[in-house]
Parts: C-alpha cells; sequence; structure tokens
C-alpha cells in the first residue's frame, strides 16, 4: 500500500472534516493517545471532540510520527472498504462511486474515500481526492444555508426557547450526563465488540488463506505421490529386468565355457572317428582277404578239412568283430550328429524371446515344477530361493521345451502375484489353487494327483517328463512314464528327494547353490 501525501492534496479543514465523519468519540480519544497529542487523561475527557479532531489535524501536517500512527489507524477502521476497493477496477470504481450522496446517505463516504485514498493506482486516488473535495464543498455551502437559515429565527422565537431552555435546563441536565454516561458506556461497548468483530474478521481471512494454502499444497502433494508410485513401479520393472539380463549374461558366459569344451570334446571325437575310419578300411582290406582266402579255401576244402574249420572259427570270430566295428560306428554317427546339432544351436543367435532355434530330431521336453516342495526345501536347508528362470533354462537345455507348468498353493495372508507374473513371463504355465483348512485346525494344499493327471494326459506328445519335486508319492507316476518308453528325469534337492525317485528315474539333477537366490 502506497502513503498518502494529505499535504499536497488535502485542505486541513477537508481533513478535519473526513476525521470527523470517519471517527467516533470514542475512536478520536484512541487516536490522541495513540499519537501521544494529551497524555493526561483527565485533561482529554475535558476537551471538545472538535478541539481534539484540530488538534489532530494541526499535528498531522507537521509531525511525520503523527502521520503514520493516523494513517495505520484510519486503515485499520477503514479496512472492508480497503479490501472491497482492492478487488475493483478503474471503471467500476468510478462507476459505483460516481457521486457521494449514497455513500454519506449509507454512512460509508469517509472509510471509502479513505479506500480510494491510499490505491496504488494513481487513477483511483485522484478520484477520491476529486470526491473529497466536492463533498466538502457541498458541505460548506450547506452550513452557510443552515447559518443563513438560524440568523431569520426572530427575536421572540429566540427569548421563547431561552425561557424554554431556562426552565428545563436543570432537569435536562441531569438526564443529560445520565444518558452520557449510559452512551459512553454503550459505546465502548459497542467498540469492544466492533474490534473482536474486526479481529474475528481477521483471523477468518487469514485461516480462509491458510485452508485455502494447505488444500493447493495438499493436491500438490497428491500429484506428487502419484508421480512418486509410478516412479517406484517403473523401477521395480526395471530391476527386474536388470536381474533378468544379469542372469542371462551368467548363462551366456557358463555357455562360453560349456561351448569351448564341447569344441574341445569334438575334436576329441573327430580324432577318434579318424581312428575308427582306418579300422574300418583295415576290416574291409581284412574281408576281402576274407573272401579271396574263403574262394580259395573252397577249391582246397577236401584235402584241408581240419583248417578249413578254423577258418569257419576265424570267420565267426571276424563277423563279431565286424557287427562290434559297425554299431561303434553307428553310436559315433549319432554322438557326431548331437554334436553338431549342438553346437548348430549354441551358434545361432537367440530370437527376441531369448530362446534359440530348434532342430526337428530335438527331443519333446514337459516340465512339471511343485513350487510348494521346492519352496520349502530351499527355504529349511538354505533359507534362499529357487531361481526358476535359470533352473528351466538348465534342465532343458537345446532340447525342445512343449510345456512348463509351475503348480502352486495360494495363501491368503501372502501376496503371490509378482511371482506369478514374472514365472508367466518366462515361459511358465501357472496352475494355482487356494489353500483349504481342515475342521481339525490343520491345513491341506498339495498338487501330487493333479501333477499326475496333466504327465498322463500328455505323455503322448512329450519324449522326456522333468519333475521338479523330491516327492516319493511320484514313483508310481515314474514307473508308468518309464513303461511307455518315455524318459523321466528329476530335478529336487538331494536331502529333500526321495531315493527310491532318484533310483527309478533315469537322470537325477541336484540342485546346487548356482540355482539359489
Amino acid at each position: 500500500m502506497s502513503k498518502l501525501n494529505p499535504k499536497l492534496q488535502i485542505r486541513r479543514g477537508q481533513f478535519t472534516w473526513l476525521l470527523g465523519m470517519l471517527l467516533d468519540q470514542r475512536a478520536v480519544f484512541q487516536l490522541v493517545t495513540l499519537s501521544g497529542l494529551v497524555p493526561d487523561i483527565d485533561r482529554l475527557c475535558s476537551l471538545s471532540k472538535r478541539r481534539l479532531l484540530a488538534s489532530l489535524t494541526d499535528a498531522f501536517f507537521v509531525e511525520a510520527a503523527v502521520e503514520d500512527t493516523v494513517c495505520e489507524f484510519f486503515s485499520e477502521q477503514a479496512e472492508a472498504a480497503i479490501a472491497r476497493v482492492g478487488y475493483m477496477e478503474v471503471e467500476e470504481i468510478k462507476m459505483f462511486f460516481d457521486t457521494s450522496e449514497t455513500l454519506i446517505e449509507a454512512g460509508e463516504f469517509a472509510e471509502v474515500v479513505w479506500a480510494l485514498l491510499t490505491d496504488e493506482r494513481t487513477a483511483v486516488a485522484t478520484h477520491g481526492y476529486n470526491l473529497l473535495h466536492i463533498s466538502h464543498a457541498d458541505a460548506d455551502t450547506r452550513a452557510a444555508h443552515e447559518t443563513e437559515r438560524e440568523n431569520q429565527l426572530t427575536t421572540e422565537k429566540i427569548e421563547r426557547i431561552q425561557a424554554e431552555y431556562a426552565s428545563s435546563l436543570e432537569s435536562a441536565k441531569q438526564e443529560f450526563e445520565n444518558q452520557t454516561r449510559e452512551m459512553e458506556l454503550l459505546q465502548r461497548k459497542r467498540d469492544d465488540l466492533r474490534g473482536q468483530y474486526t479481529a474475528l474478521e481477521r483471523k477468518h481471512k487469514r485461516l480462509e488463506q491458510h485452508v485455502a494454502f494447505l488444500l493447493g499444497e495438499n493436491e500438490a502433494l497428491k500429484a506428487k505421490e502419484q508421480e512418486y508410485q509410478v516412479d517406484r513401479k517403473r523401477l521395480n520393472v526395471l530391476e527386474q529386468e536388470n536381474s533378468i539380463l544379469r542372469e542371462r549374461e551368467a548363462q551366456y558366459t557358463q555357455t562360453d565355457e560349456e561351448l569351448q569344451q564341447l569344441k574341445y570334446e569334438n575334436q576329441n571325437l573327430f580324432a577318434a572317428q579318424e581312428n575308427t575310419a582306418a579300422q574300418l578300411k583295415e576290416y574291409e582290406r581284412i574281408k576281402a582277404a576274407k573272401e579271396t582266402f574263403a574262394v580259395d579255401l573252397t577249391l582246397v576244402e577236401e584235402a584241408v578239412y581240419k583248417g578249413n574249420q578254423g577258418l569257419e572259427e576265424l570267420q565267426t570270430s571276424l563277423d563279431a568283430h565286424y557287427n562290434a566295428l559297425q554299431k561303434n560306428q553307428d553310436a559315433t554317427r549319432g554322438a557326431l550328429t548331437r554334436i553338431r546339432d549342438t553346437l548348430t544351436y549354441l551358434d545361432t543367435p537367440p530370437d527376441a524371446a531369448g530362446r534359440h532355434a530348434l532342430t526337428s530330431e530335438q527331443p519333446r521336453v514337459g516340465v512339471f515344477v511343485d513350487v510348494q516342495n521346492m519352496f520349502y526345501a530351499a527355504k529349511d536347508r538354505f533359507a534362499r530361493r529357487v531361481d526358476y528362470i535359470k533352473l528351466l533354462d538348465l534342465i532343458v537345455g537345446p532340447r525342445h521345451l512343449e510345456a512348463a507348468y509351475a503348480y502352486v498353493v495360494q495363501i491368503p495372508e501372502i501376496n503371490q502375484s509378482s511371482f506369478l507374473s514374472l514365472l508367466e513371463h518366462n515361459g511358465y504355465t501357472i496352475k494355482s489353487k487356494d489353500l483349504r483348512l481342515r475342521g481339525d485346525g490343520s491345513a491341506k494344499g498339495d498338487w501330487d494327483v493333479g501333477i499326475a493327471v496333466d504327465v498322463v494326459s500328455m505323455l503322448g506328445t512329450l519324449d522326456v517328463v522333468i519333475l521338479a519335486s523330491g516327492d516319493g508319492d511320484f514313483c508310481p507316476l515314474a514307473e508308468l512314464i518309464k513303461q511307455q518308453d518315455k524318459r523321466v528325469e528329476v530335478v529336487a534337492f538331494e536331502h529333500n528327494t526321495s531315493m527310491d525317485l532318484q533310483h527309478i528315474a533315469d537322470q537325477f539333477f541336484p540342485i546346487g547353490s548356482e540355482l539359489l537366490i
């Protein structure tokens, strides 16, 4: 708020008139006391309002401290009008406050004029000065007319009034004093109530502003919280993807080492193949020699019966040796074919899903994971969890994965949604059931029968069945799989796996620390 400079714009008479309209008797006493013009309370009460207003006007135009005090006091008295004017545009002010008659009739003239004079906008302050000048001039004119009418009273009327006044002066004086005391008491009460109302109104405005500020902060905090939730979800997804990438990097490193080992074994097999080829050449030479010898033997059969019998025994031995070499050659060719397929699988870059291209000769594999059995075995012995993604990659290898099922028992108190989503994202088909409570308070939740049913229903489309469980109840199922000329493999913790199940399985993969997280 810019400070008013009435010394240049307002005359003393106008300022005194404005003071009289804005302040009542009690407010004048308060302002004089705050200004320090009359420190004596008794003398202050003895002075009239006109005299006090004149003293305030003189001090206002002379002393800067009094000027600041008066301006601050006026602003407090006209606080509501100042707020009202502050929200209005210049055109609205000039339209609503065009003349002073309406404001004077409503008793708001002094407050509105003071609000206009203290406004920072030059056009608004100028309009306030114009209203003050015009209104004061009109007031002076009205006062002159009233004085002229009073002078026209007749002497008889004055004498009659004086007589009546003299007769009732004493009683009126007493009544006036009583009314004056009551009026002062009421004025004090009114001023106190007005002060309380003003304080409450200020407090209410401050509370409204504080509430609006808190609401704004609350909305901002809600928006930040939503952004934080979105960022946290993104971070969790990125961490999971990062973990998967690290695991795959470790797998690729291990695969490179296995590739070097396979290349070394391939070189050894090539050397064995060359040796076998040399043996085959020797066999061909022996076979040719045998045929030649058989022809010669036929010619001299009668003469050398005993030699022919020995040659027949030699022929039988040579045939057995030939058959053994033939089987060895077939086995070597099969091993070389599998090695070539494995090398082709490892040299082929993975597709978008992280899988290598499969050949038509690779066996079809079905994986059936009993999650409850694996979870508690890892928790009881190692206090860790199984890495089901790495487990699937290692036990399947280059073979064709036909299906992978994960059997889960849902516990109401545990939220497994993120874990199940991760399994589904990495190739597992989830089958779940809720944990059932018995009447005696115990709980039941297993998938033994469900796993057996799924395995039997899929035997026609599988070459290899991999059971990820150490439960001995699966021994009859394993025997049934082998009766159907299918291969059964078991992967589980050695300490938690039935010995009978290990013996029945074509191959048992014990889980080590490399598959734990």
